[in-house]
């Protein structure tokens, strides 16, 4: 898991230059965040635990949005 995050990340960088690239980086990392806080409050873990993943979800669907709009 923590190689598809590094992975990620750097889709993400290079997605900058490369939109479809950043795009298609970008749907994928918000999936993964949303299998994590899934996973998260099915072990019940408290709501605490799933920021993390939460934000980063969130952050990756703001840069999709921005990809598409630009």
């Amino acid at each position: 898991m923590g190689a598809l995050e590094v992975a990620a990340a750097a889709g993400l960088l290079v997605g900058l230059r490369w939109h479809m690239l950043g795009a298609a980086v970008s749907t994928g990392l918000v999936l993964l965040m949303a299998g994590a806080v899934i996973v998260h409050l099915r072990n019940g873990d408290r709501s605490v635990r799933c920021l993390p993943a939460a934000a980063t979800g969130a952050l990756a669907a703001a840069e999709l949005v921005l990809l598409t709009v630009a």
